[in-house]
């Protein structure tokens, strides 16, 4: 990890984001991020556990505080490291992304990251067409169902399975047999009107100058 460059920094005040601070409730949190912050993400942890439990309070203060915190970091940081490390790649075996299962348990299922490189303007995140390993997913569809998150981009059906048998790792659940690829790979090129790219070899070592 590495932090952001001044002119990524200086950019990104750019872009413009007046239809979302357009928004009374935004600018209400924007506003009072910091006081939401300290009382959600601190204040009440450390309370329900010393008033409901009768712990002491320098247990609750360690334990929903620090130790809480410190996890639930570690487990975001997890998606840009181990599902970055380990993982198959059905998608695109070229690129360093991949799926991780345990990675999306622990951050609500953000570790499909092999998917999500491949497919950055899917809302899901990954392919998965349920719940399972993606909580995340239900909540933006439960905002949806109340009129709060709109636009759910999502690739077809048709363009992953394509893309997982031009580029993928063979782990891909629809990939046929090594002896239909070739006959699969112009159907795709038909379908999706994509030209073909031979793929390249998985890199064995990545090499730092």
């Amino acid at each position: 990890m590495c932090r952001k460059h001044k002119d990524v920094i200086e950019k990104g005040r750019m872009v413009d984001m007046s239809d979302v601070m357009a928004d009374p409730l935004v600018r209400f949190h924007e506003k009072h991020f910091f006081w939401f912050k300290l009382v959600l993400c601190f204040i009440i942890p450390t309370i329900v556990p010393y008033y409901y439990f009768g712990e002491s309070l320098l247990v609750s203060v360690l334990t929903m505080n620090f130790f809480r915190y410190i996890l639930t970091l570690n487990f975001t940081w997890a998606v840009n490291s181990a599902a970055h490390i380990w993982g198959n790649k059905p998608f695109d075996r070229r690129i360093m992304p991949a799926e991780n299962k345990l990675v999306s348990i622990l951050a609500l299922g953000e570790g499909w990251h092999n998917y999500h490189h491949v497919f950055p303007w899917d809302y899901k995140a990954a392919e998965l067409g349920n719940y399972s390993f993606n909580i995340t997913t239900f909540f933006i569809d439960f905002f949806a169902k109340i009129g709060w998150a709109y636009d759910r981009k999502q690739p077809s059906a048709t363009l992953v399975r394509n893309t997982a048998l031009r580029h993928g790792d063979g782990s891909h659940c629809e990939v046929p047999p090594e002896a239909d690829k070739a006959d699969c790979n112009q159907n795709c090129a038909a379908v999706t009107n994509l030209n073909l790219t031979p793929n390249l070899p998985p890199t064995e070592k990545l090499k730092f100058k």
